[in-house]
Order: C-alpha cells, then structure tokens, then sequence
C-alpha cells in the first residue's frame, strides 16, 4: 500500500496546563513500572481535564443571555430551593448520621447496579462497541501525528532513524518549505497562475511524500489497533465487571454524595462535577493500569517486533484519556437516563450534541 489518508487535523485546544510530572514511556523491552503507570493515569486525567474546561467555555460563550434573565433564572431557581427544603423537613447537614449512613449505603447500591448493568461479564455492550470504533478512529490520528514528528516522545527526544525514504524526503521538504516559498515568490512570473501553480506544486509534492510515508506505516498501525482492541475488549468485559461495587464504593465516599443532597437517591447537577473527578479518576487508574500492561505484553510478544518509537507510543497519554471521553460521557448519558444523576445544562447540550 503507497498511501494513506491524510492525518485529521489536530483538535483545536487551549494551550495546554503543566503536566503534572513528565510523561512516563516503557523501557525499550516494553516494560513499566506501577510508579510509571500512575503517572500516566494522572497526565491522562489532566489532559481530561483541559478538554473539558474547553468545552465548557466553548459552549458558554455561546450562550443568548442577559443580567434580566440571569435575575429571573437566579430567582426561580432560589424559589426551588427553598421549596426543596421546606419538602425535605431538614437541610443534608443536620440530618441524623445514621440517616445520612442509610443514604450512602442507598448512592452506592444504585451506581453500582447502574454500572453493573452497563459492563457485564464476557459481554461487550453495544454502546461500548460503538465507542470503541471512535477510538480506534483517534488512535490512528494519534499514531499519523506521532509518526510525522522527526524526535520520538519522552526522555531525551531522541531523533527517530529514517526508515523509508519518503519519510527523509518529506522531513527535508517540511522544513525548508518557508525558505523554498520565499525563493520561489523571488521570481517574476508571467502571470499569477503560474506563481501560484509553482506553490501549489511544492505543497502537492511534500503531501504525496507524506501520504507515501504514512502508508508505509499502516500495517503496523493495523496490528496496533488490533492490539488495542483486544485489550480494550478484556478490560470492559472481564476486568473491570467485578470492579463495579467497589467503583461505586470509591466514588460515592470520596465525593461524599450524600452531603450534597437535599433529598432522594439522585445526584444533583452541583455534585456532577466532583463526582465526574471523582469517576474518571479511578476508572483512568484501572484503565491505564490494565491496558498500558496488556498492549505492552502483546507488543513484546509480537515476532515482527515493533520499533522503539511503537513502544513509546503505546504509552502515550492522549490515547487513554480519548478512552476515558468517550466511554465515561456515555456511562453519564446512561446514569442520567437510569435517574441516577442530573447533569448540567451544558453537560446535556455536549452529549445531546447541542
């Protein structure tokens, strides 16, 4: 195969926080320790969070508003509270602790039964394989992008070996291509068509050594994806199932659910934002945990081994909180529809596609 598509276009972010430590990457055997992995879960969970604070803003700097209807929406929404309360009897805080016990007990018994419901045992859900599809979607951009770059990832950045010679070509090409516009915009022309024809041939021509390149690379992506896919498949289906009632345990006292209510077993939409920290962080845990061993181990086991720069990218953050996006914003839609949680106006118009 001579070419690929080329790669999407990188998502448009803000520029990006401190990492909390640098990156942790394998060993050149593919190992890494649970030190490292932890790490990698908690920059997968950053990189988590950049994204969503984008969105957030993204979509409230959208929104038709006005300081009359900020009042009004305040003052129903005050009226609510206080009806609310009055229902209640009593506020969270002054409820008897052996209540406030039963309420927690009632928080984690329902999440778990709701998480229990969506990962079965030896049983990919339909939703799950739908998002698993995305992901192996973004993993390929993912790997197109990293291919691309001339230094492979963590440590000291060493410079990759050039392996085919559209690889070399398309380097030299990329960087001097400034230098070759200004000569080519130094000569006169007969007419505009003509300048632009020889721009336009320097652009097509560092495109087709790209595309030549990235196919080269795509069996190895394939037998990635594959790899990924498998581990993926295990980890919903046979790790994380018995998981489920100590996730909801983890979850529900470390965001401490049942001081934040007012009444009932429903999560209010002014604890979805710890409790949603909360979730993905111990899920990322688990995640990155099982899946950075598994992909690593079939990697290692690979008889057509794969290059030093392959096993860096298997531990590249970005992969694992794709995962966590797109499997936990399905796992809220679910919990909302369950009853089990609210969700913020802007959290429904993103999942809603609003």
């Amino acid at each position: 195969m001579k070419a690929a598509p080329p790669p999407l276009p990188a998502r448009a972010r803000k520029p990006a926080p401190p990492l909390p430590r640098p990156a942790p990457v394998p060993s050149d055997d593919g190992t890494m320790s649970t030190r490292a992995k932890l790490s990698l879960a908690e920059i997968a969970l950053a990189l988590r969070e950049e994204q969503v604070q984008a969105r957030v803003v993204h979509y409230k700097a959208h929104l038709q508003t006005s300081p009359e209807l900020d009042a009004i929406t305040a003052q129903v929404v005050a009226e609510l509270q206080n009806l609310q309360r009055a229902a209640a009897g009593a506020s969270p805080a002054a409820a008897h602790p052996a209540d406030r016990s039963q309420l927690e007990i009632e928080l984690i018994k329902n999440l778990k039964v709701s998480l229990a419901r969506l990962f079965q045992p030896h049983k990919l859900a339909s939703y799950i394989e739908r998002k698993l599809g995305e992901v192996g979607k973004r993993f390929a951009r993912l790997f197109f992008e990293s291919e691309l770059h001339e230094k492979m990832a963590g440590g000291a950045q060493e410079a990759k070996q050039m392996r085919f010679a559209e690889q070399a070509l398309y380097h030299v090409l990329s960087r001097a291509q400034p230098e070759l516009t200004k000569a080519l915009e130094a000569f006169e022309y007969a007419t505009p068509e003509v300048r632009e024809g020889a721009a336009d041939s320097l652009d097509g021509m560092i495109k087709a050594y790209r595309n030549d390149f990235l196919g080269r690379t795509t069996p190895e992506l394939n037998g990635l994806v594959k790899i990924l896919n498998e581990v993926l498949h295990a980890f919903f289906t046979e790790e994380l199932p018995p998981m489920t009632g100590e996730l909801a345990w983890e979850v529900v006292r470390e965001t401490r659910l049942a001081d934040g209510k007012l009444h009932g077993y429903k999560v209010s939409a002014d604890m979805f934002p710890a409790f949603r920290l909360a979730f993905e962080r111990h899920f990322l845990n688990r995640l990155v945990t099982f899946a950075a061993d598994g992909v690593l181990k079939k990697v290692a086991a690979r008889e057509d081994k794969f290059r030093k720069e392959t096993i860096r990218f298997v531990a590249e953050p970005q992969i694992y909180s794709d995962v966590c996006e797109l499997i936990c914003d399905a796992v809220y839609d679910s919990l909302y529809n369950d009853g089990f949680l609210d969700l913020p106006a802007d959290w429904k118009a993103r999942l809603g596609g609003g």
